[in-house]
């Protein structure tokens, strides 16, 4: 009966917040345009029109009253989690509109990770493969600190085709409130459930043909809230691979940002330099196009959220085995990457020569 009730619960969560996006993502498309917002076509982009970024705010919005409106304001964390993001999210605004260095950037995302940490949202434990948990004390700060930043840029980087990121960022919560569950972790249950339903109500706006963009501050704020969600839920499994489950379940995100930064440093470019050989943009040169690239990518992703929810349930050797295939699949995944990459650098060539 108490699983039926939350479950209930649950279901209400997911639709309040769906309700609420899809309210006020078709307001944000409408002032974003009326305002001038738009996202206008440039050489790193795939849009041939004009669209208005403002989809962030609609994403954030949409939230943030879903989660006053149901978790009320004795919801843990609630100050530091929103405070948190709306400086992500104006950091994203700015972003959006002056296209900043990488500096600045990283400056802010910084020094909200700290306050997040400070705050009381950090890993605090690390599992011994041999032995009993690990307290990490004042190390937990520098490990929660990197681990944000690094997801609140994980999900921009994939944020280049309608409806690739707020898709995977939907199939990775629901894997994470699969896990929390599991856990027992109530308030990233909560957390999840309202992400789930926010995103989904903001799709039918952003899936191709989009009529609007959720931006940097979108894709910021998104990978800023798995973070968190991340570290309040799979986090804390007692497991020697507890960090690998959230790789997991962000693993189209991660697979990306691990081929950025191969290919930068392998012909010597700088690693946060932009270009147009993100695995959205070779699926495109492929052939695919954007629709069918996009659900290529959903279901990478729900593969590699389903292998986190294994892993968060396996125990110790068949864990180790999940492990190993997944970045033995990694390995094929970047030589298969190579080759689209070198095929488009020719097209590129050839493109170049007929000019």
């Amino acid at each position: 009966m108490q699983w039926s009730v939350f479950g209930w619960n649950l279901a209400l969560l997911t639709a309040v917040g769906f309700v609420t996006a899809l309210i006020l993502t078709a307001f944000w498309t409408k002032k974003g345009a009326a305002w001038g917002l738009l996202d206008l076509p440039r050489e790193r982009r795939v849009h041939a029109t004009p669209r208005p970024y403002t989809g962030g705010l609609a994403i954030f919005i949409a939230f943030s009253l879903t989660l006053l409106l149901t978790g009320g304001l004795n919801f843990p964390y609630l100050g530091p989690i929103l405070g948190g993001g709306l400086v992500i999210l104006l950091l994203g605004l700015v972003d959006d509109k002056y296209d900043l260095s990488a500096g600045p950037k990283l400056a802010v995302q910084f020094l909200v990770a700290a306050f997040i940490t400070w705050a009381g949202i950090r890993i605090g434990y690390l599992t011994n493969p041999f032995g009993e948990m690990v307290a990490l004390g004042w190390k937990g700060y520098p490990l929660t600190i990197l681990w944000l930043v690094l997801t609140i840029n994980l999900i921009n980087i994939i944020d280049g085709l309608d409806g690739l990121a707020a898709g995977v960022s939907a199939i990775a919560g629901l894997s994470l409130l699969v896990i929390g569950l599991g856990l027992g972790q109530s308030a990233a249950v909560f957390l999840c459930a309202i992400l789930v339903g926010v995103l989904l109500g903001f799709l039918p706006y952003n899936f191709y043909p989009a009529r609007i963009f959720m931006g940097n501050s979108g894709a910021y704020f998104l990978g800023y809230l798995l973070g968190v969600i991340s570290v309040m839920g799979a986090l804390k499994l007692p497991t020697a691979l507890a960090l690998t489950i959230p790789v997991f379940a962000m693993g189209i995100p991660v697979l990306d940002t691990l081929w950025a930064v191969w290919r930068r440093w392998r012909n010597g470019e700088q690693i946060t330099r932009g270009d147009r050989y993100h695995i959205h943009h070779l699926l495109l040169t492929s052939g695919l196009g954007m629709k069918k690239s996009v659900l290529v990518l959903y279901g990478l992703s729900l593969l590699s959220g389903l292998a986190s929810i294994f892993l968060s349930r396996a125990t110790l050797r068949l864990g180790f085995l999940i492990v190993l295939l997944g970045i033995g699949l990694i390995f094929l995944c970047l030589y298969g990457l190579m080759g689209l990459h070198s095929a488009a650098r020719e097209q590129e060539e050839e493109e170049r020569r007929s000019w």
